[in-house]
């Protein structure tokens, strides 16, 4: 015991030297000119300006890893250096974009360029080894399982064959809050909206991806121990994804693994795994036992990518079909349960906080729909103002504010800038869709700009001012089934409840800290009936 420290003491200072060493020939290197092919190529290229404060070897890391909203400390920079500029993080460069012209550059011209992501610990260690899409390296692989992703699971068809999953999840909450009500002697129920809707969109997730449903009444015990197992997952996938940057800078440190943070990730994916494996087996077996029309009527994700597998339809490029299936369902599951919740909770304490534009949506909805059926997809194209009500609140709070990571696969030139391979790239969602050059009182949440000067614009990447899904080919594939979810459930709650909250007290807004920009306090409201009662049955 007595030469323990001594002994980490020495190997403190060997790795520290080590380092050392590493980044003066990284900086030697970066001074080094190499020979110009041509008389051009003489000029010293022009790169991002870059904060000051950089430390050796770390660099800029403790920028990120001291911010508790990182896409504000950076907006803060913007503001000092420009709409690029650069972050030494660790040992990779980042270019951190905040101008809807750079980032409408990057997206088209340098769309080829950005296409890959970078290689991360979290990507290495949650996601199947970066199987999972949003972490996929550009390549053959890729290209594969973006076509499964678009052609076989969010088709147009597709989408549509799971409308009856959608109505019936949401008419199930519905119910279910108006048994509260009832038991409550016909009385005002008090509800925390946060839990309630993570709890109806993962229920809804699970339902399209593999037919399970975890929350809400007849759920059986083991579904019960399923679902706090798999919730627990997500919560930590999530977690840890917004807190591996030390990791990605420094890789050696998820080898050293001080705070055990890597054996958390390992430990993680061993979670979600076991829980893709149980579906994926259970499919199977069903897959054996479909005869005629059965196999045409597919019922969820899992029922498509199985048939798949039985009737040769993966191709050759894809050398490990298990690990694919199971990867493309967690995609949906990690991207969209918390991003969906969270928005949706977003609109509804946006709209407590602003009750004369409550009562605009919910007069829309007696208008168009009525109090005696209840409001479909169908009727979503004539419900603007619940359409502007949406895009309002993803363009102030993007689930996402710094959108998923691109890297350079080679040299060019954004913004005016020269931009080495290897560079990662980060566009700034949040700033860019506060803007003051493009959007009139951008801090103030203002609808009705959709129905009137922006009305125009869309959030599926072909606006670069409102890029809450992200653009070019990287962007979000599911984005029209999250759109159709959050407006569906919205319409719904909507028509179906009268919510209040202390009106001399607001909801309080404050953002919890993090990569995805959610509520801190929950939303608690009080709820009550406002159509006929059998519309709940």
């Amino acid at each position: 015991m007595e030469f323990q420290l001594p002994l980490q003491a020495i190997a403190v200072a060997l790795l520290t030297f080590l380092l050392y060493e590493i980044w003066a020939l990284r900086k030697k290197n970066s001074n080094i000119v190499k020979k110009p092919s041509s008389s051009k190529a003489l000029i010293k290229p022009k790169y991002a300006p870059e904060p000051p404060g950089a430390w050796p070897i770390i660099g800029h890391l403790p920028i990120l890893v001291s911010a508790k909203q990182p896409h504000r400390a950076f907006a803060a920079l913007a503001e000092k250096h420009g709409p690029a500029f650069l972050l030494r993080m660790g040992m990779s460069p980042m270019l951190i974009v905040s101008s809807r012209e750079v980032a409408k550059e990057c997206y088209t011209a340098k769309d080829h360029v950005f296409a890959t992501r970078p290689v991360t610990t979290a990507g290495k260690l949650m996601a199947y080894d970066h199987s999972v899409m949003g972490f996929t390296p550009f390549g053959t692989y890729w290209r594969e399982i973006r076509k499964i992703a678009t052609v076989e699971l969010f088709s147009a068809r597709r989408i549509g064959m799971l409308k009856p999953v959608r109505q019936s999840e949401v008419s199930l909450w519905m119910k279910g809050l108006h048994e509260k009500w009832v038991q409550n002697g016909n009385s005002s129920v008090s509800v925390e909206l946060k839990t309630q809707l993570e709890e109806l969109t993962f229920n809804l997730l699970t339902q399209m991806v593999a037919g399970k449903r975890y929350y809400g009444s007849n759920v059986a015990k083991a579904d019960e121990k399923m679902a706090g197992l798999f919730r627990h997952a997500v919560q930590q996938f999530n977690y840890h994804l917004g807190n591996s940057e030390m990791y990605d800078a420094l890789p050696f440190m998820a080898w050293l693994d001080f705070k055990g943070d890597a054996k958390a990730m390992k430990n993680t994916q061993k979670d979600l795994d076991y829980i893709m494996q149980t579906w994926l087996d259970e499919h199977r077996v069903k897959a054996d036992q479909m005869r005629g029309d059965a196999i045409n009527n597919t019922r969820d994700f899992l029922d498509v990518l199985v048939m798949m597998e039985k009737t040769g339809q993966f191709s050759s490029a894809i050398k490990d079909i298990d690990t694919t299936i199971k990867a493309l369902a967690l995609t949906q599951l990690v991207a969209g349960v918390d991003s969906m919740a969270n928005t949706m909770v977003w609109v509804l304490a946006l709209l407590l906080n602003n009750p004369e534009m409550l009562a605009k949506a919910q007069i829309e909805l007696d208008t168009n729909v009525g109090k005696d059926r209840l409001v479909e997809e169908s009727d979503i194209p004539n419900l603007n103002y619940l359409q502007a009500l949406l895009k309002e609140t993803l363009r102030m709070y993007p689930v996402g504010p710094l959108l998923v990571p691109h890297e350079a696969m080679e040299d060019c030139d954004v913004g005016g800038y020269f931009v080495p391979r290897g560079t990662g790239l980060f566009i700034n969602a949040w700033t860019i869709q506060r803007d003051p050059n493009v959007w009139a009182e951008p801090d103030r949440f203002q609808p009705e700009r959709f129905l009137t000067t922006n009305v125009d614009m869309d959030v599926k990447g072909q606006s670069y001012e409102l890029l809450p899904f992200g653009s070019g080919r990287r962007s979000c594939p599911g984005v029209g089934l999250a759109l159709q979810v959050m407006h569906l459930t919205l319409a719904r709650i909507l028509q179906a409840f009268e919510l209040k909250t202390n009106p001399d007290v607001g909801v309080n807004l404050e953002e919890c800290s993090g990569i995805l920009l959610s509520m801190m306090h929950p939303l608690q409201v009080l709820a009550a009936p406002r159509l006929p009662s059998e519309l709940y049955d």
